[in-house]
């Protein structure tokens, strides 16, 4: 296990339990044990048991991602007097996803969907594998928020929904930036995970929303998620589909009126080029860093690509921007970046 606090930064700790330890299975169920009984399908699972576990502590929340095989996690009376742990429980699983008993009565929860449980009562999870973001919230942040808590246990938002797509994303927003921020600024994304989650249950109990609606939220969050990260080169319809567990064609229709989805990708991309090219206080970066930051590797076909878009290569846009900022005279309607890319634009590959 590693430890990777530095000074200011929030807590960090990581695990990985394989081959290397006597009895990987009896150390696992060790670091599940605050939390549940863990306990393995069949002799086989236990003895071939891996995990990998890293945690980010963010003060009233603590937020964990889990890699494992598959389990059987139980929170029986026994665990709850056991351990003493009196808080929320807020998770969703990346793949397999899980079956949660509570009550004697199961509910399916598919990859993407966002679970709910209280840690003061009793919960069974089944699952062919752990590949999870959870967090674990303090009681006294969630309370004052939750107009009737007994709502929030056994609670599920569907991986389509509004909702449920805005818990998720805020989450996994927290995860990509744990490493960087201080603990002053862990607490104030912990206030606002909060209201957040709180939201989303308060959501949960208005009418089921049509498809058009779920729709019109999972197009609104990607059209976010592409502009979080347009500087992976990778960035496309297949990981975009996995991640929003849609379809390919589903996806292609979604971006159908907006040229197809590698052209958006492209214009988000060369809009962002545009800007830094046209930024004097950047005017010493290469234009090939430039391209690289918006995720263009390929700087011949970038290059084509630009001035496709606006009439002009990009050194072209860089001189013209650095004569109009020296002369005073930049004009509007020049530098500003119209709201469509012209038609002429073909998709960047």
């Amino acid at each position: 296990m590693t430890d990777d606090a530095q000074p200011d930064r929030l807590p960090h700790i990581a695990a990985h339990i394989g081959a290397d330890y006597a009895d990987s299975f009896a150390a696992c169920r060790e670091l599940m044990a605050p939390m549940f009984d863990l306990t393995a399908p069949s002799p086989e699972v236990a003895a071939a048991y891996t995990m990998d576990f890293a945690l980010y502590d963010y003060g009233p929340i603590k937020l964990g991602m889990s890699l494992s095989s598959a389990s059987i996690m139980v929170r029986d009376p026994g665990v709850i007097a056991r351990t003493g742990a009196d808080h929320f429980h807020v998770q969703f699983y990346r793949t397999h996803g899980f079956v949660m008993t509570i009550d004697g009565a199961e509910r399916e929860v598919r990859p993407g969907d966002v679970g709910f449980m209280d840690l003061s009562r009793p919960v069974a999870i089944r699952t062919d594998g752990i590949d999870n973001l959870a967090a674990i919230i303090d009681r006294d942040l969630l309370l004052p928020l939750l107009a009737e808590p007994l709502d929030f246990h056994g609670a599920v938002l569907s991986r389509e929904s509004e909702a449920g797509i805005a818990v998720r994303e805020h989450l996994e927003e927290m995860w990509r930036l744990g490493a960087d921020l201080t603990v002053a600024e862990g607490l104030d994304w912990s206030r606002t995970a909060a209201e957040v989650i709180v939201s989303a249950v308060r959501t949960s109990d208005q009418p089921p929303a049509t498809r058009t609606e779920m729709r019109q939220a999972q197009f609104r969050a990607l059209c976010r998620r592409i502009d979080r990260t347009l500087d992976d080169p990778e960035l496309g319809p297949e990981i975009l589909a996995r991640q929003f567990f849609i379809t390919r064609p589903t996806l292609y229709r979604m971006f159908e009126p907006h040229g197809g989805i590698g052209r958006y990708i492209l214009r988000r991309r060369l809009t962002g080029v545009f800007r830094d090219l046209s930024d004097p206080t950047r005017a010493e970066q290469p234009i090939a860093a430039v391209f690289n930051r918006w995720g263009l590797d390929s700087h011949t076909a970038a290059g084509r690509a630009f001035r496709a878009a606006w009439g002009m290569t990009p050194s072209q846009c860089r001189s013209r921007a650095l004569e109009h900022h020296r002369n005073g005279a930049l004009s509007p309607s020049t530098f500003t970046i119209p709201p469509e890319m012209p038609a002429s634009v073909k998709a960047y590959r």
